[in-house]
């Protein structure tokens, strides 16, 4: 096990500060921002120039909710990540791997096995 990892630790008023600063910069950049931004877009593309009513805020949030939900629920089958422990590879075998000559490991293997 890797023991050379660091620990961030707060301390005192200027840790809550930090944590605070940190948690109100993610909550802006993946909330906020994206719904003025979609609030933004839609009034000139869809109100001024397509001659469509115009949303208010509250109208992008429920506009940014749904694309939210809907690129979640269109792409949650084609991302996936595992943490597995198993046998290391060597260098050879990733870069076969990597390069796609490799489909199945286990195959690889019993084949081996076989001859």
């Amino acid at each position: 096990m890797n023991k050379e990892f660091k620990v961030v630790q707060l301390h005192g008023l200027a840790g809550l500060f930090l944590l605070g600063f940190i948690v109100a910069g993610l909550v802006c950049g993946f909330v906020f921002f994206p719904i003025w931004v979609i609030m933004i877009g839609w009034n000139e593309i869809a109100g001024n120039l397509l001659k469509m009513p115009t949303i208010n805020y509250y109208q992008a949030f429920l506009l940014w909710v749904c694309l939210a939900l809907s690129s979640f629920l269109v792409l949650r089958n084609s991302v996936s990540i595992k943490v597995q422990n198993g046998e290391i590879m060597e260098n050879d075998d990733m870069s076969e791997f990597f390069d796609g000559n490799i489909t199945d490991v286990d195959n690889n293997e019993k084949k081996d096995n076989e001859n």
